[in-house]
């Protein structure tokens, strides 16, 4: 019997920028991550500061944009970055994992779909992609379109 077999290939939109430091320091204490762990990672997120550097000199204040607090996030080009991402997401696979093979990788994710009766797959899918835009909705983040 041949089954129907599809993929829903998530990108998210400016994951990295949206992390929001409520979620995924409760996440990491979900995991283990707890006490003097969980406060050494929560100051490594916060009060974190940044500025523009628009025209490009190193050694001139000029073009430099004022300081701005950070309030959500974390690192570009990090490991930890990363890592930060993956736990932040970790729990996206389990809110559909009965129903698809979830491939998470940062921003990229990929439920992969099979049925052998093609209403039960579009059925499927269908629920799939509601389940996983409920959780992109409570964990603050968005598809790219």
């Amino acid at each position: 019997m041949s089954s129907v077999v599809g993929g829903l290939f998530c990108d998210l939109q400016k994951t990295f920028d949206c992390v929001n430091y409520d979620i995924l320091l409760s996440k990491m204490k979900f995991y283990g991550i707890i006490r003097v762990a969980n406060r050494l990672m929560e100051s490594y997120l916060r009060n974190r500061y940044q500025r523009v550097n628009i025209n490009g000199h190193n050694n001139s204040n000029d073009g430099l944009s004022k300081w701005k607090e950070v309030h959500h996030g974390v690192p570009h080009s990090s490991i930890l970055g990363t890592l930060l991402i993956l736990i932040y997401i970790n729990d996206l696979s389990k809110s559909v994992s009965d129903k698809s093979s979830p491939i998470l990788f940062a921003d990229d994710t990929t439920f992969i779909i099979a049925n052998c009766n093609e209403t039960e797959f579009k059925f499927k899918t269908n629920d799939i992609f509601n389940g996983i835009n409920k959780w992109f909705h409570s964990n603050l983040l968005m598809l790219k379109l």
